[in-house]
């Protein structure tokens, strides 16, 4: 019963209310409460955005080891294949032309020696 005249907002002559000092408690605690809330919400703002950091520090580490250790990435081994595939091309090209000289010259040869008996 105590408690709850402490809680109530006594009239005065005038008509205007009194705060009591167990009503100026309660505010503050609301007013705690809601820093507190607000305190919360920051710090998960700040893991957030380090976070977001953390992700990016991520990948300039990824890019460095892989340098480091002289690995080569999909875009690197794509630009890879495709120079061997002309390499390759240029030297099947080369090898037909090499075929063709050298059975023009062995048939150049054989008519040279079927002349000599003939």
């Amino acid at each position: 019963m105590k408690n709850r005249i402490l809680y109530r907002k006594r009239e005065g002559a005038s008509g205007k209310g009194v705060v009591t000092i167990q009503d100026s408690t309660n505010e503050q605690k609301s007013y705690e409460s809601k820093l507190y809330e607000i305190d919360a919400r920051l710090k998960v703002l700040e893991q957030s955005l380090q976070s977001k950091a953390d992700t990016k520090d991520v990948i300039l580490k990824i890019d460095e080891l892989i340098k480091e250790k002289e690995l080569i990435t999909k875009n690197e081994l794509n630009n890879f294949h495709k120079k061997m595939e002309a390499t390759l091309h240029a030297n099947h090209v080369k090898l037909l032309k090499w075929l063709i000289a050298t059975g023009l010259s062995t048939v150049a040869a054989i008519a040279g020696v079927i002349r000599i008996f003939i």
